[in-house]
């Protein structure tokens, strides 16, 4: 004897269901903010997927061009590590720790950069790695903490 059909409930709706491309594409392409929304500015054809932006000790600014995979962080909060306890949940500097992505920077899936730093003008920063200081213009940096591993030659323009 075959089993009835299972019913459909809320989960099934949500993500099999007609909404489930909706909510699928939610999760994969909206990114949240950990602070003030002013401190982050995003150009207008930055892709920045479903990124982290954590702005509670200074500001994150992509430049147009730039584009991130899934699972990015970049983080600008921080605490006094010299505190301890709750001195130290609270002990949180509130400016100086900003990060720019620059025009045309690629940031892989599941990167994470720790402010302060810039990473520069088509960079790549490979999947995983953890950026802790600046990156060059045309540098690809890998591993953790990330290195230099490839520069890009940009074509000659004529």
């Amino acid at each position: 004897m075959a089993k009835p059909p299972r019913p459909q409930g809320l989960r099934w709706r949500l993500l099999r269901g007609p909404l489930g491309r909706f909510v699928r594409e939610a999760a994969l392409y909206h990114h949240a903010i950990f602070g003030p929304v002013e401190r982050v500015v995003i150009a207008p054809d930055a892709v920045v997927n479903d990124a982290l932006f954590n702005v509670s000790s200074g500001s994150i600014t992509v430049e147009a061009g730039a584009f991130f995979g899934h699972g990015v962080s970049l983080l600008t909060g921080t605490h006094d590590i010299d505190r301890l306890g709750a001195d130290r949940r609270d002990a949180i500097p509130r400016e100086g720790r900003d990060i720019v992505v620059a025009e045309g920077a690629w940031i892989a899936s599941n990167a994470t950069i720790i402010g302060p730093c810039r990473i520069g003008r088509h960079a790549v920063v490979a999947a995983g790695a953890v950026v802790t200081g600046d990156v060059d213009d045309y540098a690809v940096v890998a591993g953790v903490p990330a290195r230099p591993v490839r520069v890009i030659h940009p074509p000659a323009t004529v």
